[in-house]
């Protein structure tokens, strides 16, 4: 059986290099904000609770006429929780107009509780989704390392690696997401807590706008019928819970941003314990409606 997913994931989101024109030379975190001969680049986390860290570097000459300078390209993205996608601004030559410009944008559409990923320069900034459709954020200069990282790091909690969802040049214009497709739904699965009482179901909640009203279906569900405590077996947003059977007796399920994933993600478990698998219905969170799923019924398929 797979461990409880929490709904309260928190993302780790790897710091920002923004240095780029002396490659011997890096951006540093700088908690009391730039000091003398520094300037600020951007800022690390500030979302998803992880604190806002402002990231400086050596102060640069300017981009003026004379050529002696470095012209700087500023991108940012905000995001929000319940969106499955981000709203990027970019193409400005001067800094934090991005940054207020992308936080604008996507308060606009999900009517606020939106989030920064702060500003980067002249480079690019990959968006990754892991199963529960989390997005994290990773640089992608300085040859890649930070979004290798990341990736792995994102890739780590689960069957199958998380997936890149989109890369941003910090001179692109604009992105914003459609929302008819990008504003999440949820469904969390429940079943009875310990072996004492297990009925052999999973009882699911799906199609809901706010992920804490589909952990109490679920678990108000899950108790009615079985009075026993409860707990939280599965949590999708914009994806999917596919459940199984590991062997003859031992049932389960898991979540991702896809059926096709989620079918891959069950195999690779089973794989890993070396049980025949049995795959059975995979149920989206997109779906309104309260479930049963037994495991052990003719009809669990």
């Amino acid at each position: 059986m797979i461990a409880r997913l929490v709904l309260g994931l928190v993302a780790v989101f790897a710091f920002a290099l923004f240095m780029l024109s002396q490659p011997a030379a890096a951006a540093y975190p700088c908690p009391g904000g730039p000091g003398p001969g520094e300037v600020q680049v951007g800022v690390t986390g500030g979302s998803h609770g992880v604190a806002a860290i402002p990231v400086c570097d050596r102060a640069q000459g300017g981009g003026d006429s004379d050529g002696g300078g470095v012209y700087y390209i500023y991108g940012s993205i905000a995001w929000h929780p319940d969106a499955d996608d981000v709203w990027m601004i970019g193409s400005y030559d001067a800094p934090y107009i991005a940054e207020r410009e992308a936080l604008a944008a996507c308060n606009g559409a999900m009517g606020g509780g939106c989030s920064s990923i702060g500003e980067w320069h002249n480079s690019s900034m990959a968006i990754i989704r892991d199963r529960s459709g989390v997005l994290w954020n990773a640089w992608t200069g300085n040859g890649g390392a930070a979004r290798k990282r990341t990736l792995a790091e994102c890739s780590a909690k689960q069957h199958v690696p998380c997936e890149v969802l989109a890369t941003f040049s910090s001179g692109k214009r604009r992105h914003a997401p459609d929302l008819a497709t990008a504003r999440k739904l949820y469904a969390v699965g429940a079943w009875v807590e310990g072996t004492e009482g297990f009925d052999s179901r999973l009882y699911i909640a799906s199609g809901q706008r706010d992920p804490r009203v589909a952990e109490r279906l679920a678990l108000e569900a899950c108790a009615k019928a079985t009075a026993r405590r409860c707990e939280i077996l599965a949590f999708a947003g914009n994806g999917f819970i596919q459940t199984y059977r590991l062997g003859t007796n031992d049932q389960s399920a898991t979540v991702e941003t896809s059926a096709k994933r989620a079918a891959q993600a069950a195999k690779v478990n089973c794989k890993k314990r070396a049980q025949v698998c049995t795959l059975q219905r995979a149920y989206d969170s997109r779906t309104p409606g309260e479930f049963v799923h037994d495991f052990m019924g003719a009809a669990a398929k």
